[in-house]
């Protein structure tokens, strides 16, 4: 069973200041995170995590293996140097 993916407000809104390509990398790296979660097992009420995808953004996770749902409660973007 595949896991539906919610994102919070503020998430959101770090995808809506992007532009449009790095809009487009990002929805692909969240659906790759998506579906390369463990949901083998002991189903938990909920697991809390934190991933660095692979274009450098953040994203604060709480996974609700009950409902089969990935809420993304933060997306950060890359700091700049």
């Amino acid at each position: 069973m595949a896991l539906r993916l919610q994102l919070s407000p503020p998430a959101l809104r770090t995808l809506d200041r992007c532009p449009a390509p790095v809009r487009q990398k990002l929805q692909g790296e969240l659906a790759e995170l998506a579906a390369g979660l463990p949901l083998e097992g002991p189903l938990l009420p909920e697991e809390v995590g934190l991933v660095v995808l692979g274009s450098g953004f953040r994203v604060h996770y709480l996974l609700e293996q009950e409902h089969r749902l990935l809420r993304l409660t933060d997306v950060m973007a890359p700091t700049s140097h």
